[in-house]
């Protein structure tokens, strides 16, 4: 039997120093099945003349104008001919049997999306205070396979936004019409959220697959004012658009339940945002968050900051 082909979306952006490596370890891979999509999203560096290079193994497209992560990962998605999608970022790289045993895992188990550890690694610079691995294995196992309704429990108490970190079948992205919001910093958080809603069965992998690249100026270390801004405003569409499936008639209380636990995150988050007041304001007129919920938040948040002591 055919192995089932497998496509990585890798979008690219003023990488020239890492793009290579990325694409390496892609081209490295044991899996002979493999589709790879290269998309630059309007690079001003050398980043698309080191893609032509690849011309002969990759699908490669130069958008003349930047769109931002989440259009180009949709662009990809719709050139997308796997049966299974794996994304990766331009900075970062993978272990050579990644997608083997991903693949391999997804058909033993029939599982919809297969989770597996990330590794962070810093280059250059002060090191980021949170720097740290993404290691599942505290609450999911090898052996064994993820079903509703249990399997949402388990990611709630294993989530990490970044769709880096699991092979999904192409199927469950366009059944349910799940994309990526454009235009906006941290599309992940929205994009995962709706694979786990909609995620049936699920496998994990206790390998560190993935490599993950923290690096001075990237949207995960930056720290200007303006970022801080464009951060606070993508967070809250975000928090809009959550609010939205969060009200309507879609989805069980199960998941209703995942959905309201991602909007007091992020409406945490906000409120804690080093921004000016007058963006906070916005956050006044929230009706899905009760005063209920804004007593929880405010005990949970003086309870980590007495647990963690005033010098720490």
């Amino acid at each position: 039997m055919k192995e089932p082909l497998v496509t990585i979306i890798v979008p690219t952006y003023n990488v020239e120093r890492y793009v290579e490596e990325s694409v390496e370890s892609i081209l490295n891979q044991t899996y002979p099945n493999v589709e790879l999509i290269l998309i630059d999203d309007g690079s001003t560096d050398a980043t698309p003349y080191l893609l032509k290079q690849f011309k002969d193994k990759a699908s490669i497209t130069l958008n003349s104008v930047n769109q931002g992560q989440g259009a180009v990962r949709n662009q990809g998605m719709n050139l997308a001919a796997g049966e299974y999608i794996l994304f990766l970022d331009s900075d970062d790289w993978i272990e050579p049997e990644a997608v083997s045993g991903l693949v391999h895992k997804a058909i033993e188990t029939q599982a919809e999306i297969v989770r597996f550890n990330g590794q962070s690694f810093f280059d250059g610079g002060a090191t980021p205070k949170q720097l740290g691995d993404y290691d599942f294995s505290e609450v999911l196992e090898e052996n064994k396979i993820y079903t509703a309704p249990n399997v949402l429990p388990k990611i709630q108490k294993s989530y990490s936004a970044s769709p880096c970190l699991y092979l999904v079948k192409k199927s469950l992205l366009t059944e349910n019409g799940i994309k990526f919001p454009e235009g906006i910093l941290h599309e992940d958080e929205y994009f995962s959220t709706l694979v786990f809603l909609h995620t049936k069965k699920m496998a994990y992998i206790n390998r560190f697959y993935y490599h993950r690249r923290y690096r001075a100026a990237s949207t995960m270390t930056e720290s200007t004012l303006q970022h801080k801004q464009r951060s606070f405003e993508s967070y809250l569409k975000i928090f809009k658009l959550m609010e939205e499936d969060y009200t309507s008639s879609q989805y069980n209380e199960q998941q209703k339940d995942f959905l309201k636990r991602q909007l007091l995150s992020i409406y945490n988050g906000l409120v804690q945002s080093p921004v000016e007041p007058a963006l906070k304001k916005q956050l006044k007129n929230i009706e899905s968050i009760t005063a209920k919920d804004r007593l929880r938040i405010k005990i949970s948040r003086l309870r980590t900051k007495y647990l963690k002591g005033p010098n720490k």
